[in-house]
């Protein structure tokens, strides 16, 4: 390294260390647009587990989240900088909005800090006070069981006097040093049996103290019109009257006393964290719904950054319609985890759809590329296609059954369960979307076809379908509740399938082609394709028999 680069280098770092500032900025502006680490994710659902049983919630189910493969979603969505955003983030991806202008709303708070760089920054260094991980706990202490007030701080209290007043004696009366130093033993006891069960709660009520000191920081930036803002500055009441409650912790607290050791000190002569954590505990019910609003605010505008960095890796995006009916409209949509999506459009006004093609078309990722596309049009407010129209329902999906030794149930059993959820919530009204692979793909063909069929045909009455299958036979018998649509190989290209979605029945044998691709002996190829005609000629023989 020349001696003028290792003199901008040292100059640089001087002018970090002067300004702090400059160094997080350009840190702010290197991350943007760029993908989560997914390294909160295990933090990320503790909001969520304490609220989702709210009324009139009405949440994507585990069973969805998973099968649709969110967690790698959100993993990569998730570039909030406090846990607190993380959380907010997490339970907005869980919820959907009750109404189109909720989720309307909540795309043009996005949109605007994606416009607004300086305004974004301006957050995002006040956020940073918020960033360590401990600061999680946040969210059990406010929105889980109300912590319990510890026994006998009364007397806690006294001993703390007690400890100033033998403390003073020594000092002025020159007491033998012994007994301030047994007294000191004393407190080091004491200090240790009481924090050793509150000390989670005692450090959460700091991140309580720093998280109402971030929403005053926030509040006075508002006149800028943006909401989470504007409440910040309204509720500054509140937060006073919070900030009373706990003002032994936020004495505690105090920056310049932290740097020089004092609370530790304080802590271990005269009982300072212990009394202080008895006494604010004890206010605690009454500055709850203060710091539940706080919590909320600053983790909306930290989620809302993160999603607007997010929409940076997908310029193709659009803010969906909410319908009032059961129409569902994608144009050129897309999946969001896969590198070079292929896009594609659908139109359902009404009707389900039954799709087919052999393995390895493109199905099931398809399907799933319309349901994330859903949930994310009905939770966050956009949609990774051009346009979008979207009904005001549910998504509930079943992809991924899978044997489970642990519960002793069965692929086929497990799928009865799901299938039972459907026609349960689909009875209830709400017209939901059901989204299923290969219904019944457990169980023996003839079989399966018939419960398939009847399955399909109730469902279709009561809710929205779609649905992937490889038998064939359903197609007839369900065109009149089902638009039949279907992917195909595609000869001319590498790889065998374009995967498109084109309209009407599947007639290809493209399972025996991509056998034949796969270099196969042509015997091999050429018996199947022979016994497959024969067998596609006895069910018409069959049919026209039977007519």
């Amino acid at each position: 390294m020349s001696l003028l680069a290792l003199g901008m280098q040292c100059r640089d770092e001087l002018i970090d260390r002067l300004l702090p500032g400059r160094k997080l900025q350009r840190e702010l502006r290197a991350n943007w647009g760029q993908p989560g680490a997914g390294e909160r994710s295990f933090l990320a659902s503790w909001y969520f587990d304490r609220v989702r049983d709210a009324p009139d919630a009405v949440h994507v189910d585990d069973r969805t989240w998973g099968d649709l493969e969110f967690p790698r979603i959100f993993a990569r969505f998730d570039t909030t900088l406090t846990p607190i955003g993380s959380q907010v983030l997490f339970k907005q991806l869980r919820t959907y909005a009750g109404t189109a202008d909720e989720s309307a709303r909540r795309y043009a708070l996005c949109d605007r800090l994606r416009s607004e760089q300086a305004l974004r920054e301006q957050i995002q260094q006040q956020l940073m006070a918020l960033k360590e991980e401990t600061h999680a706990n946040i969210a059990d202490f406010v929105f889980g069981p109300e912590p319990e007030p510890p026994k006998h701080r009364w007397l806690l209290a006294l001993w703390g006097l007690a400890s100033v007043a033998v403390l003073a004696t020594t000092i002025i009366c020159a007491w033998p040093i012994w007994i301030w130093l047994a007294m000191l033993a004393t407190n080091a006891v004491i200090v240790y049996r009481s924090m050793r069960h509150a000390f989670r709660n005692t450090a959460t009520l700091k991140s309580c103290v720093r998280m109402l000191r971030v929403g005053n920081g926030l509040a006075r930036l508002r006149g800028t019109g943006l909401s989470p803002l504007e409440q910040l500055a309204d509720q500054a009441p509140q937060r006073t009257q919070a900030l009373g409650a706990l003002r032994w912790m936020a004495l505690l607290q105090k920056k310049a006393l932290e740097e020089l050791g004092i609370p530790m000190w304080l802590t271990l002569l005269f009982l300072a964290e212990p009394i202080a954590y008895a006494f604010s505990i004890g206010r605690f019910a009454q500055i709850r719904p203060a710091l539940a609003s706080t919590f909320e605010l600053i983790g909306e505008l930290d989620a809302a950054i993160a999603t607007a960095s997010y929409l940076q890796q997908y310029p193709t995006h659009c803010q969906p319609t909410i319908a009032d009916h059961a129409l569902l409209r994608l144009v050129e949509g897309y999946h969001p985890l896969i590198a070079h999506p292929v896009s594609n459009s659908l139109e359902l006004d009404g009707q389900s759809l039954l799709i087919t093609g052999s393995n390895m078309a493109g199905k099931t990722t398809f399907i799933k590329m319309v349901s994330i596309n859903l949930i994310l049009g009905r939770t966050m407010g956009f949609c990774l296609a051009t346009e979008a129209t979207l009904p005001l329902t549910q998504v509930m999906t079943s992809i991924r059954s899978e044997h489970s030794v642990e519960s002793g149930k069965s692929h086929y059993f497990a799928e009865v369960e799901a299938i039972r959820a459907f026609i349960t919530t689909a009875e209830k009204g709400g017209h939901p979307v059901f989204v299923i692979d290969e219904l019944f793909r457990g169980t023996n063909t003839c079989e399966r076809v018939a419960l398939a069929r009847a399955v399909l045909e109730h469902l279709a009455r009561h809710a929205l379908v779609l649905v992937t299958t490889h038998d064939v036979e359903l197609q007839p018998v369900l065109k009149q509740h089902y638009a039949l649509c279907h992917f195909r190989e595609n000869p001319e290209i590498e790889g065998f399938f374009d995967y498109r979605l084109r309209p009407g029945a599947s007639r290809e044998r493209n399972a025996i082609r991509v056998l034949a691709r796969m270099d196969f002996p042509d015997r091999i190829v050429a018996a199947a394709m022979d016994y497959s005609m024969q067998d596609q000629q006895q069910k018409d023989r069959e049919r026209e028999s039977a007519a």
